[in-house]
């Protein structure tokens, strides 16, 4: 594996005093940095905070191109299987591909409860929906050239990602949004969505999905304005209390 791309990329884990762990996974192309802000909200608040890198993230294109959706959610497995070894309780929280991630863990082990953040059901990009196709012809996606969103300070430096994505890795993007889906509906702890009505990555109708397949231990939150990583947006203080309000009721 190559060395981080940036410091702040690397996974970290918080040690918290009141036996309980939250579990946070990132999105695709995205890093352990995406949760550093949320993992000292609720590290402030006594709970260890634990934050993975997926496989083949946070270093180079080129380890990412070596991995696949199994390769992520055993990421994400070992981890809350870590976690459930040393806590009383876990929890788990993920952004977009993080949130797929979880609501796959949350149904084989026994965690307490499990958020999604802005997690793909439904994707504004139809190319997506063709990715095995284009896997074939081309190998490599940009993203689109464009400064980083205006984020406040303390946000800045954590906007950390990858320039663009393996093809084949939107194929398996796809993959774990369908397995991810039909999981939800086997999970029976409280479970919290929250989905952003502006986000332009994920359909919004897609957090409704979500909280329609958990069932009734859901509670369904709407950003008004946040862009798809709204870990680093104006609401996350929006995100921070329904999380840990989330927990806490648990």
């Amino acid at each position: 594996m190559s060395e981080y791309f940036d410091p702040l990329v690397a996974p970290f884990t918080w040690q918290g005093s009141n036996g309980e762990a939250v579990v946070m996974v990132h999105g695709f192309t995205g890093t352990a940095a995406h949760f550093r802000l949320l993992g000292r909200f609720l590290n402030d608040r006594h709970y260890t905070t634990i934050a993975p890198l997926l496989a083949g993230h946070g270093t180079t294109l080129a380890d990412m191109a070596k991995t696949d959706n199994d390769d992520w959610l055993e990421s994400a497995m070992v981890a809350a299987e870590s976690a459930l070894a040393d806590n009383d309780r876990v929890h788990l929280a993920g952004l977009s591909l993080g949130g797929l991630l979880c609501l796959l863990v949350a149904a084989e082990l026994p965690v307490a409860s499990v958020t999604t953040i802005n997690s793909p059901i439904r994707f504004q990009n139809a190319k997506t929906y063709v990715s095995p196709l284009l896997a074939k012809i081309t190998p490599m996606i940009s993203w689109p050239e464009a400064p980083p969103p205006p984020l406040a300070d303390e946000a800045k430096p954590l906007w950390l990602t990858y320039s663009g994505f393996p093809t084949k890795a939107l194929r398996d993007l796809l993959t774990v949004s369908r397995m991810a889906l039909v999981a939800a509906s086997r999970i029976k702890v409280p479970s919290l969505t929250i989905q952003s009505k502006a986000d332009a990555t994920v359909k919004p109708v897609s957090g409704q999905l979500i909280a329609d397949a958990l069932g009734s231990r859901n509670r369904l939150v709407w950003l008004e304005r946040s862009i798809h990583n709204s870990l680093l947006d104006g609401e996350r203080d929006i995100i921070h209390h329904a999380v840990l309000d989330r927990i806490r009721a648990t």
